[in-house]
């Protein structure tokens, strides 16, 4: 049985603070505004422990309110925040641990450096914009780097740094997550549904990650965890595969399908092999992409010549394209601003057919030393799921073969039933596959069907060969 992971992931990115309570971490973040601004309250203190905050009970992340500032940042998505004001705010929050509720980044917000207290946040944002970069503060890296601005936070141009109130301290975070390991046994966690859990930030409140946990699992974690007022839950529901024979080989008389490669959405073929280039795409999201290309710093966008894969009501997706690879970014539209929310690189882009929910990908190649000759009418594969596994053999998981014959070719496909929620990644066994054709292969071509256009059967590594 495999024991989940209770606990151990912090929902929204911070940077550590080196208060030993378990929030430790890096992030890309921005900052900037003029001083003046900080002096304004960022928003209502949210309640206290005496007076609960939102829904009581197990209720949904998505539906809680998140904290964040009302003041504007300026420096791109990518850029991180100078180790020197990292340290100042890292100290202070050592300083303060009973109160200290930690650091987090409000992208929303153009990028501010967002610390939470339990207390009242007015003395604590005065101190820390009055307070200037000292030696003795806490070193975020090795070596410290020397102090070359000794302005004070609130004189700096090139940081927001707000306080907000929030709800618990990170002493008392670390306390709720020891209750409630404690209130559930293991295995009863497992038959629950919990695949993991963390604390979100700006929610305040403890995640579990439910995925398809039984009827009544809800209920039975209120009833038994200390206070059901601290959590909230993100459920996600397997969906269904199709029913019946594997079929996901396009009809060979479409010439335009949808199509997508890795981390892309599904488009049509004739827009995945020419996209239009950022130059010639009028959108907001567009003037986003392009800003964060002018911005300099932080970690590198791919390089190569940038297109637009997709824009709809909500995400926007780009390709960077070059003869080595393949880079991807997107932009998110949040409220009434589109967010730069990441970026990716990998090997060229091979389109692929879109496989429908509840079904993943499997690679398929010829079983080592098995090419098939003109009389065969055998062809032997060997089957790999893609996706992460945790090494699983596919046994009763394996969809397919579906297998298309024409004169020309003999189209082949496969596909797996994902496992259910988080797995690792320490590679995948190949499952062997025997396909019978109708007819001796000839000069047909052997074809992963999967793949637009269709792309040839390769023969299996033999790793323990070419370890040798």
């Amino acid at each position: 049985m495999r024991v989940p992971a209770l606990l151990v992931v912090v929902v929204v990115l911070v940077v550590g603070c080196g208060t030993g309570s378990g929030s430790e971490g890096t992030a890309v973040v921005s900052a900037t505004t003029p001083p003046a601004a900080a002096t304004e309250p960022a928003q209502d203190p949210p309640a206290t422990q005496d007076t609960p905050a939102g829904p009581v009970g197990l209720a949904n992340c998505e539906d809680l309110a998140e904290l964040g500032s009302a003041l504007e940042g300026k420096l791109g998505a990518r850029q991180n925040p100078d180790p020197i004001v990292r340290g100042v705010l890292a100290t202070y929050a050592m300083e303060h641990p009973d109160i200290y509720g930690g650091l987090w980044i409000d992208r929303d917000r153009g990028g501010v450096l967002v610390m939470g207290f339990t207390g009242d946040p007015e003395p604590h944002r005065a101190a820390i914009l009055a307070r200037a970069p000292s030696s003795d503060d806490h070193a975020v890296v090795r070596p410290p780097p020397r102090i070359t601005d000794e302005r004070s936070m609130g004189e700096r141009d090139d940081v927001v740094i707000d306080v907000v109130q929030v709800r618990f301290s990170e002493l008392e975070v670390e306390a709720m997550r020891e209750d409630l390991t404690g209130s559930i046994p293991w295995e009863d966690w497992s038959d629950l549904g919990l695949d993991g859990s963390g604390y979100d930030l700006t929610r305040q409140r403890v995640t579990l990650d439910l995925v398809n946990p039984p009827e009544g699992a809800l209920d039975e974690i209120a009833e038994r965890v200390p206070d059901p007022s601290v959590l909230c839950v993100n459920v996600t529901r397997s969906p269904q595969p199709p029913a019946g024979p594997l079929d996901v080989i396009p009809d060979l008389d479409v010439e335009d399908p949808l199509v997508s490669c890795w981390g892309t959405p599904a488009v049509r073929y004739s827009q995945m092999i020419d996209p239009p280039s950022i130059d010639d795409v009028a959108h907001p999201a567009v003037d986003v992409m392009r800003a964060e290309l002018d911005t300099a710093g932080g970690e590198p966008l791919p390089r190569g010549r940038w297109v637009v894969i997709s824009i709809d009501e909500d995400l926007a997706t780009f390709a960077a394209l070059s003869d080595g690879g393949f880079g991807l970014a997107s932009i998110e539209r949040r409220g009434d601003r589109w967010i730069f929310s990441g970026h990716s690189a990998g090997a060229p882009c091979e389109p692929v057919i879109p496989l429908p929910p509840g079904l993943a990908r499997v690679e398929v190649t010829f079983a080592h030393d098995a090419l098939p000759e003109p009389d065969d009418t055998i062809l032997h594969l060997l089957a790999t799921e893609w996706g992460c596994a945790s090494g699983r053999e596919m046994g009763d998981a394996l969809r397919g073969p579906q297998v298309v014959e024409t004169d020309d070719a003999v189209l082949v496909a496969f596909a797996v039933v994902p496992v259910a929620g988080a797995a690792t990644c320490p590679g995948n066994p190949s499952t062997a596959v025997t396909i019978e054709l109708s007819a001796p292969l000839g000069e047909r071509v052997a074809y992963d069907g999967l793949h637009f256009p269709p792309k040839p059967l390769a023969t299996a590594v033999d790793e323990a060969s070419v370890a040798k």
